[in-house]
């Protein structure tokens, strides 16, 4: 009698785990039915909020610090007749409308400044204008940065507002400045003033040209 009461004891512990084990198979069994193949799960992007930053909320700023001069500003139509004198620019006997603005510091060197965000499109060394660096912005806007040294950046960087791109150099077509940066803002390929964008949205300047 107490053998077959030892046997049952040993056959009902051996039933009930065999039926937890089948149990947890089944519950595992579920669990891996259920998950997703890991090329199906969504891929969620973290950007920093620099990153995420929209370009066009930028204003843009003078390429240049502000212990950096004007030597010779944009022609400007509107200017008074002394003025539209002083932005003329002589080479080879005759004389020429300034197409942009001409940043001096008692012939030093100096660095140059991103105006604003955005991808350089061209890198390249002119005879006469020495080495241009052009950034776009916004379809259509550029900033165009002439006569420069020392350059950081490669045709197809992305740079960011104040990032150096380069020092002032010399050129030939505006030699009796020496060393300096000459600086254009072009909109759909049409040179404007800078000096009536400066501080404005990157996202407004088309509509307010």
């Amino acid at each position: 009698m107490k053998g077959l009461l030892k046997r049952n004891k040993k056959t009902f512990i051996f039933m009930t785990s065999l039926l937890l084990f089948l149990i947890g198979v089944g519950v595992i069994q579920e669990i891996v039915k259920n998950l997703k193949p890991f090329e199906d799960v969504p891929v969620v992007s973290v950007e920093t909020k620099d990153e995420n930053k929209n370009q066009g909320s930028e204003v843009l700023k003078k390429p240049v610090n502000d212990d950096v001069k004007v030597s010779k500003g944009f022609y400007d139509t509107s200017l008074d007749d002394k003025k539209l004198e002083e932005a003329l620019v002589y080479f080879e006997g005759v004389y020429r409308p300034n197409d942009g603005i001409d940043y001096t510091k008692d012939n030093e060197s100096f660095d140059v400044y991103a105006s604003a965000s955005g991808t350089v499109i061209r890198k390249e060394n002119d005879s006469l204008l020495g080495w241009i660096v052009t950034i776009e912005h916004q379809k259509g806007i550029q900033t165009i940065y002439q006569s420069l040294d020392d350059i950081k950046v490669e045709k197809g960087d992305q740079v960011k507002q104040g990032d150096v791109i380069g020092k002032a150099g010399n050129n030939v077509y505006q030699s009796t400045l020496k060393k300096h940066l000459h600086f254009i803002v072009s909109i759909d390929d049409k040179t404007v003033n800078p000096d009536k964008y400066f501080n404005q949205k990157i996202e407004k300047i088309k509509t307010t040209s």
